[in-house]
């Protein structure tokens, strides 16, 4: 079985997330999956990346995507080998993130090509994909 995007999905037994800390739950807003409405991630997991959380890059396919960056998306899962080929940020290579429970294309996550960089992983969430709840 595939992903409308082409990439498997996995049964639920290799869905693993991978966590920079944990998330404390004490965010003001949780964020869902517009999908399934899986729990992704809290407010306080929100991570300022070059200064400011909420970014707006194109693709080379000239396509525009909105996205929050976290620390932290327990409801996120990372696939595929990272690759810093059009990374949209110096120093890390990404990684398609998806939605641990529906598959739904959930963003990308990054992690640095250097142990010395900080922060050394993190998550870049698509703001369509994600519905907020206070």
């Amino acid at each position: 079985m595939t992903h409308p995007v082409g990439f498997p999905i996995l049964p639920a037994m290799f869905l693993i997330p991978f966590v920079t800390e944990p998330i404390r739950g004490n965010g003001a807003k949780i964020y869902r999956c517009s999908g399934c409405g899986a729990l992704i991630t809290h407010s306080d997991q929100l991570l300022p990346i070059e200064g400011k959380s909420r970014h707006s890059f194109v693709n080379p396919s000239g396509i525009e995507f909105e996205f929050h960056a976290f620390s932290s998306c327990t409801g996120a899962i990372a696939l595929g080998d990272a690759t810093e080929e059009h990374t949209w940020f110096a120093g890390y290579r990404w990684r398609i993130a998806l939605c641990r429970t529906c598959g739904l294309h959930m963003g990308w996550h990054y992690e640095a090509v250097l142990r010395s960089e900080r922060p050394r992983e993190f998550w870049g969430i698509l703001v369509t994909n994600l519905v907020a709840e206070r």
